[in-house]
């Protein structure tokens, strides 16, 4: 490289590196003069909020509630579900709004069709998440309505509360869930619910079909025979022509005085009490016809 090259880069050099200082000064200078202010009742709301931005308060993150509920009076300082009651009120005092009720509650995964109980008819080697498994006839398990455990459910998860267990499903951390339902929206089965942490029952399975077909896919199955129903004496079970429903508002009303007599005569064991899996009968799974 002569001289003259090396001068006239240097040269170059010096110019742009002279042209960015004076373009990022009066970047500065321009930021400074046109800033808006922000409101620091809203930073210190931010602060108080857990970070998930999960969207659970139904806002895009925990800046946007923040921006919301301290500039709009009909946003309520109770929206945000991971921080449950305890934020609330800290949202509420800051703000000067009234708390209000919050009910904790957690999701309950509504099916127990592990490998050990549930068939599978097919093999998919397709791309490895639920939404696109569920694509090819449903999935590659018998029932329909099952999880496919390929764990869409557990990514989405901000708070890991989720993971695939030994059985091939998808099973709740309840310690950790904090209820913000990002579960409930990404699975292409529909089987997340949003449970009181108090509940005294759970159903863990979704069963629509008829009970010939439930039966041939999973030992745990519903077969929404509604023995369940009509033992409630607290009526917080029902049939909704599809499917069985459960009032746990009405349920934990009600107290332990039933016996939780709708556990102890289901046939499938499938309703049972909080902490406790479903023990079906070990009884053969009908293989599908051509097997």
């Amino acid at each position: 490289m002569t001289s003259e090259t090396l001068h006239t880069a240097l040269y170059g050099l010096g110019v742009f590196s002279g042209l960015g200082a004076v373009f990022g000064i009066a970047l500065g200078a321009a930021a400074e003069r046109f800033k808006v202010a922000g409101n620091p009742l809203v930073d210190r709301v931010r602060d108080r909020l857990p970070s998930a931005n999960c969207g659970a308060c139904g806002f895009a993150g925990c800046t946007a509630y923040a921006e919301a509920v301290v500039e709009r009076a009909d946003v309520s300082p109770s929206l945000c579900i991971p921080g449950r009651e305890s934020v609330a009120r800290a949202v509420a005092e800051l703000t000067g709004k009234d708390a209000g009720s919050v009910q904790d509650r957690v999701v309950v995964m509504t099916c127990h069709g592990t490998s050990a109980f549930a068939r599978d008819e097919a093999l998919y080697a397709g791309i490895p998440t639920c939404s696109a498994a569920a694509l090819i006839f449903g999935g590659p398990r018998a029932c329909k309505n099952g999880c496919l455990g390929l764990g869409d459910c557990v990514r989405a998860c901000p708070f890991d509360a989720l993971f695939i267990g030994t059985g091939g499903i998808a099973q709740v951390n309840t310690d950790k869930c904090t209820g913000c339902a990002v579960c409930v929206a990404v699975c292409p089965k529909d089987l997340f619910r949003l449970y009181p942490r108090a509940r005294r029952i759970e159903l863990s399975c979704k069963a629509v079909d008829k009970a010939s077909v439930v039966r041939s896919t999973c030992m745990v199955g519903c077969t929404t025979c509604r023995k369940c129903v009509s033992k409630c004496p607290a009526n917080a079970i029902t049939w909704d022509g599809r499917t069985i429903l459960i009032d746990h508002d009405v349920c934990i009303a009600y107290g332990p005085s039933c016996g939780e007599a709708c556990t102890e005569i289901c046939p499938s064991t499938i309703m049972h009490k909080v902490g406790q899996s479903p023990e079906p009968e070990l009884v053969e799974i009908a293989e599908p016809t051509g097997a």
